[in-house]
């Protein structure tokens, strides 16, 4: 027979055991909900009801577990068998959900249709994830009766939530920041399944090897309560803990979109660091919890709770300055700007969550009773939590504005205090007035000076503002970082829709993916009897379109235009229409959730809605990527459309896009071309009007044929649904490629040089010698042009003067050239006489036949008007 004291050891090594299974438990749970959430998206969409729904129905399943569940595992005489079965069946269904989550996805999107009205919405993505994972979250949300029965045994006192909680927190923080910075990008989200259900396996494995040393009967342990504060005080108290906490968060992850880059990393930064707070306050809990008298400590947890929310909001109005101050800290690399969103992060988490934590722990464990209480009170808890994102994000955020929605989360702890909190009572106090003389309603956007903001609303999904500058260009940014286009980039961007049109014989239906100011899409307007439809996902934008008339053309007055206010890439899967012409915006593809509009599975879902003869034109925001981003969109452009063709949207590189265009069979095209597509009047004068109104300024738009992109991308990776590369690697573009705007498009210049005739290689014969070299000298022209325009954005004036007069004496066809420098001209006419002369003189020479630089430099050699 072992001694006492050995006795006393094997208890403690099996205790911490314990604790160690239940930190993985946490590692795969969080692991789970990353993952499944992100795999429901691309069927249910990113439209809010699908977003929150699947939320509501992860905590809702671990609810009706815990609820469920509390009585049986509390009166098993074995806990340890019931908390080895759910671990058993948590990790089976992990792997039953690798299969289950496509079809189910499939079901949704054919019940919910294009334009599904919003209870049905609301109704089909909660209860498609709620039952196609209920079976692993009904489990998941009694593993913590079932480890507390069996743990308290082993622990003196019997006191042990607060240690699980923090510990089953913990592994979370790892499960989150593990899945999403190595694992999911490593394995993809499938085998990322088979790791999360193997570690249950193992956890079911090793409680049941632990339990061969037999386990202690838990002491019975009074109640912490007085008839002052019975159970049903403490479940109500729990259930709003669990609202309002999870209501900051909401909240705080909404205001803090606002500063922060919006990539995958950022919301994981964001949620490790509330849950570190939560296991550090759970911990804390843990080991000072004996010292404590249950009233008392609950007034001063409340008290303080709402006291750290408070000061939350408060150093949220200095987020933004350390955000952009830690710049010089931590550098643009990933860790880096992970390191900056840590920082802002725990000001606004840190400290409140700690509280949480804690009061957590606190009312679970003065729950707990000899027939349960533990599940019950944490299910009460999770249904709050559940409830939450509706309530704060959904119905008081629009409502009431951010800051009093921070304030009702925040002083909603002070209604919970006892009736005796006597002094505890006046702890935020001093926090509260600082709050409230605070001048900003939390509004978070960078205004440039001589700038005014037009509109400005805080939707439910984002925050929009339109802002016009001093020229009165007005312009859209969301969430104060991502700037969607303005009226003076009308051109360029209505050259993103006229490109894809005039490579279509006669089209009569287009579907534009993304609206954004509505330029690109008033591009469609040139093509007489062509219907459109659009789709948007941000509502706020939708609403601020008639801001952008009349250069957008006002598509919401059209009765040729559709728009939707949906998720793109769920409209297309559910939609049965055909057009003959489908565009795709510049998703910046290190937004969260834009990568899931570059995969294999959404382009076969774009071909699907191809008519006969349609063709599909992807366009690719070069500013926004790097050259590998770039390969891989390529790559898996090329696996669902094989015969593509890229076109550079505008020479002036404002923005830098790139255009893939390609249909179910090659494209080609006549000599001729132009002159048989363009007989309207109408169409020829917009056309016109974009630079687009021969073959030349059409085709010369070609930057790579097909043999250089299947060449360019072959060793790259596939962007698929399980295997979400560009989500993951995106964000590192993007911060690498910050000031460098043309870049990338500078070195496909360098690296692409394709043949200009080839969309007509199959009438070659047809092309003269002369017609050959004029677009040759053509696209080296549009070359030379767009070193110009690098050399310009590195404010290196004289080399970009240099390279527009080289263009504009190369080809007289190319006239982007010869208005550049006649632009140059006028701008140095008072300040660099000089240069404005030599621009002229040299033009003068080129274009003999063209009047205005003749009569600009006559002017400019007339002596001033005598006083």
């Amino acid at each position: 027979m072992p001694s006492p004291g050995q006795a006393d050891r094997h208890v403690a090594i099996r205790r911490r055991l314990l604790y160690g299974i239940f930190f993985l438990s946490g590692i795969s749970g969080l692991g789970y909900q990353m993952v499944w959430t992100r795999m429901f998206s691309i069927g249910l969409g990113h439209e809010l009801p699908g977003v929150l729904a699947v939320v509501a129905a992860f905590f809702g399943g671990l609810a009706l577990g815990g609820w469920l569940l509390d009585g049986a595992v509390s009166r098993s005489a074995a806990p340890w068998r019931w908390y080895a079965g759910l671990e058993l069946l948590i990790g089976a269904w992990g792997f039953v959900s690798i299969a289950l989550i496509p079809v189910a996805n499939d079901a949704a999107i054919r019940w919910m249709g294009v334009s599904p009205a919003p209870a049905a919405h609301w109704f089909i993505a909660f209860a498609i994830p709620l039952l196609a994972l209920l079976p692993a979250t009904t489990a998941m949300g009694a593993t913590l009766p079932a480890m507390d029965r069996y743990v308290a045994g082993l622990t003196p006192g019997g006191r042990c939530i607060g240690g699980l909680y923090a510990t089953n927190t913990l592994g979370a923080v790892v499960g989150t920041l593990g899945s999403a910075f190595a694992v999911v990008p490593l394995l993809g989200y499938r085998l990322t399944l088979v790791a999360m259900a193997t570690v249950n396996l193992l956890c079911a494995a090793s409680t049941i090897a632990l339990a061969r040393g037999g386990v202690a009967e838990p002491p019975q342990l009074g109640s912490m309560t007085s008839d002052v504060f019975p159970r049903s005080r403490i479940y109500a108290t729990v259930f709003f803990t669990g609202l309002l906490g999870i209501g900051y968060e909401v909240v705080g992850v909404r205001m803090m979109s606002q500063v922060l880059e919006n990539t995958v990393y950022s919301f994981a930064a964001a949620l490790s660091v509330y849950l570190i707070g939560t296991s550090v306050g759970a911990a804390a809990y843990q080991r000072w919890s004996h010292r404590v008298a249950f009233g008392p400590a609950l007034c001063v947890l409340l008290s303080g709770l709402s006291a750290a929310c408070l000061l939350g909001g408060i150093v949220l109005e200095c987020a933004p300055a350390v955000y952009r101050a830690s710049r010089s800290w931590f550098g643009q690399s990933l860790g880096g700007v992970a390191a900056r969103e840590l920082t802002v992060a725990a000001m606004i988490f840190a400290l409140p969550t700690v509280f949480m934590g804690a009061t957590f722990s606190h009312l679970v464990q003065a729950a707990r009773h000899a027939r349960g209480g533990v599940g019950r009170a944490a299910a009460i808890n999770t249904l709050g939590g559940a409830l939450a994102p509706a309530l704060f994000g959904v119905v008081l955020l629009p409502a009431i504005g951010a800051k009093w929605a921070w304030a009702a989360a925040s002083l909603g702890y002070l209604a919970l205090l006892p009736a005796s909190s006597g002094r505890g009572a006046l702890l935020p106090i001093v926090p509260l007035a600082m709050f409230l003389l605070l001048p900003r309603q939390m509004r978070f956007l960078d205004v440039p000076e001589a700038t005014r903001v037009v509109a400005y609303e805080q939707g439910v999904m984002s925050s929009v503002a339109v802002l016009e500058r001093e020229n009165s260009d007005r312009g859209l940014t969301v969430n104060n970082h991502f700037r969607m286009g303005g009226t003076l980039a009308r051109v360029p961007e209505q050259r993103q829709a006229m490109i894809p049109i005039l490579l279509h014989p006669s089209p009569t239906r287009a579907l534009f993916l993304g609206i954004g100011t509505g330029m690109t899409l008033s591009g469609a307007f040139f093509e007489p009897g062509l219907t459109c439809d659009a789709v948007e996902l941000v509502p706020e934008i939708v609403d601020f379109l008639p801001l952008f008339a009349p250069e957008n053309g006002a598509p919401t007055s059209r009765r040729d235009v559709r728009i939707f206010t949906a998720d793109a890439r769920r409209f297309v899967r559910a939609s049965t229409d055909s057009y003959d012409v489908i565009i795709a915006d510049l998703f910046h593809p290190a937004r969260d959730g834009a990568a899931a509009l570059y995969t294999v599975e959404h382009f076969e879902a774009v071909r699907d809605r191809l008519a006969d003869g349609g063709l599909f034109c992807q366009w690719l925001p070069l500013h926004q990527m790097s050259e590998d981003v770039l390969r891989i969109a390529v790559r898996t452009f090329l696996e669902v459309f094989p015969h593509a063709r890229a076109y550079l949207g505008a020479p002036t590189l404002d923005p830098p896009a790139l255009g893939l265009v390609a249909a179910r069979a090659p494209l080609q095209y006549p000599p001729d071309w132009m002159e048989r597509r363009i007989t309207d009047l109408a169409l020829r004068d917009g056309a016109a009007s974009l630079g687009l109104n021969s073959n030349l300024e059409l085709f010369g738009c070609l930057m790579a044929d097909t043999p250089l992109l299947t060449r360019f991308a072959a060793l790259a990776p596939l962007n698929t649904d399980n295997d979400p590369v560009i989500m993951f690697r995106s964000p590192i573009a993007l911060f690498e490629m910050k000031g460098k705007k043309v870049e990338l498009a500078l070195s496909l210049v360098d690296k692409w040089n394709p043949d200009p005739t080839e969309p007509f290689s199959r009438a070659a014969n047809l092309i003269s010698a002369d017609d050959r070299r004029r677009y040759e000298t053509f696209v080296r022209a549009r070359d030379v042009f767009l070193r110009g325009v690098a050399a310009a954005e590195k404010n290196q004036s004289r080399a970009a003067i240099n390279a527009f007069l080289s263009s504009a004496m190369l080809s007289r066809d190319f006239s982007a050239a010869y208005d550049r420098c006649m632009a140059a001209a006028r701008q140095n006419l008072t300040d660099q006489p000089a240069i404005s002369r030599e621009i002229l003189e040299t033009l003068t020479r080129a274009y003999p036949d063209r009047t205005e630089p003749a009569e600009l430099l006559k002017s400019l050699n007339s002596p001033p008007p005598s006083p």
